[in-house]
């Protein structure tokens, strides 16, 4: 019988979540790169603004820029010059005049306020009249509204998205420090799997987990590395363990960790380092691994061990909700636990006491309101039911009943999953 069959109790997910993160070092080092390519890495430093965006007041209209105050002794305003976008007009502010001003053109000093083109009346002798009166400073964009000098932008740990590499440019940065990508390797384990292509044997399978972990990896940005499919033999694990070891930093396998008697993920892996937990109670995925390699990263940190399920559902879920999270934090990134939303459910349902359920679900949208939908068949092999979802249902793992219309957690899937 396998040593690890009853070893240790099932620990909550909310314990494994919290266990996964307090024991994740950070393990990569620093570069710097352009901001050409910098979308989706990690700021390894905070970004301060050294200017003003805007840098000076700036009409937010195609218009007239006039001093405010003039309108209580004049009522036409005579254009005495015109200001565009890096053309600034160059005269001094004249009491009862007015310049033309295009989108973006800086703002003249003594002048104060915009009205739109559309709002005037243009005489030939080069004057407006104000068919409305407009408020003081309309239409201004003032200096630093959008970001002012010496504030904070982004903080160390930020993952930049493509409207942060916008804002950084808008600075003038042109490079930034960034964390390394994070080195994962990849391995299916099993002598059922084949890979997809080739001929399947009796009672062969193709391996789907090893595509779907890479996807979601390099969703995210990781330097993931494909170690390929390894037989249900200790020696062949534990090589190509030896193999991922020397160019990764975590290793992921699918597969292998569960009771079986050809399920010697655990057991190679006690030789290689050690095991802190292998069973979480949620459904799917009880069986996942977690654990440190005796291989040191070069800031002397364990390498680590995470181990999913084999079936493909259990499988995903388990590297989203429990690895992905430890694995950010491994990387540089801060992690923020954004909480479920809170919505009504559409039908009755039910579940066994003593483990916590992620559900696929979908959100049904009528007259009433948004509800939260089980999707029919829930096997832990079905994958196809990601497509059909857009999150997850997730339930309690002590309650057992629940009514429609009862408030639940719903879990929108993110941009690991898309």
């Amino acid at each position: 019988m396998n040593q690890f069959s009853s070893e240790q109790p099932l620990l909550s997910f909310q314990h494994a979540s919290e266990a996964l993160l307090s024991d994740t070092p950070l393990l990569v080092k620093t570069e710097t790169l352009p901001l050409s390519a910098a979308h989706r890495r990690i700021l390894a430093a905070p970004i301060i603004a050294d200017i003003n965006v805007p840098n000076a007041d700036n009409s937010g209209m195609d218009g007239f820029a006039f001093r405010f105050s003039d309108l209580n002794e004049h009522t036409h305003l005579n254009i005495i010059g015109t200001a565009y976008a890096g053309h600034p007009f160059n005269g001094e502010w004249q009491s009862g005049c007015c310049i033309r001003i295009m989108t973006g053109a800086h703002i003249p000093a003594g002048f104060d306020t915009v009205i739109m083109q559309e709002h005037v009346t243009v005489s030939t002798e080069q004057k407006i009249t104000l068919n409305t009166k407009p408020c003081f400073a309309q239409n201004v964009r003032k200096q630093g509204e959008d970001i002012s000098i010496g504030s904070q932008l982004f903080a160390s740990g930020q993952r930049l998205t493509a409207t942060d590499i916008g804002m950084l440019a808008s600075l003038g940065i042109a490079s930034v420090s960034v964390y390394k990508p994070l080195k994962v390797g990849v391995i299916s384990t099993g002598d059922e799997l084949f890979e997809p292509g080739t001929p399947l044997s009796q009672g062969g399978i193709y391996d789907t987990n090893r595509y779907t972990i890479q996807a979601i990896l390099t969703n995210l940005g990781f330097a993931v590395q494909d170690f390929g499919i390894i037989a249900d033999d200790p020696d062949a694990l534990r090589l190509a363990f030896e193999e991922a070891l020397s160019n990764t930093d975590v290793i992921i396998t699918s597969g292998g960790v569960s009771v079986g008697d050809a399920d010697h993920t655990k057991t190679v892996l006690t030789e290689l380092g050690q095991m802190q937990f292998w069973k979480v109670a949620i459904k799917p995925g009880k069986p996942f691994a977690y654990g440190h390699f005796q291989h040191l990263t070069q800031d002397g940190h364990n390498k680590r061990f995470m181990g999913l399920p084999g079936n493909p559902v259990s499988s995903v879920v388990t590297l989203h909700q429990l690895a992905i999270p430890a694995l950010r934090k491994m990387a540089g990134e801060t992690v923020r636990t954004q909480p479920p939303l809170k919505l009504p459910l559409a039908c009755d349902i039910s579940k066994k006491q003593g483990r916590a359920e992620f559900i696929r679900a979908s959100l049904v949208v009528d007259n009433t309101g948004t509800y939260v939908e089980p999707l029919k068949g829930q096997g832990s092999g079905m994958l196809s039911t990601f497509a059909k979802s857009q999150g997850y249902l997730l339930l309690d793992a002590e309650k057992t009943q629940w009514q429609s219309g009862d408030l639940v957690p719903f879990i929108p899937f993110d941009c690991a999953l898309n």
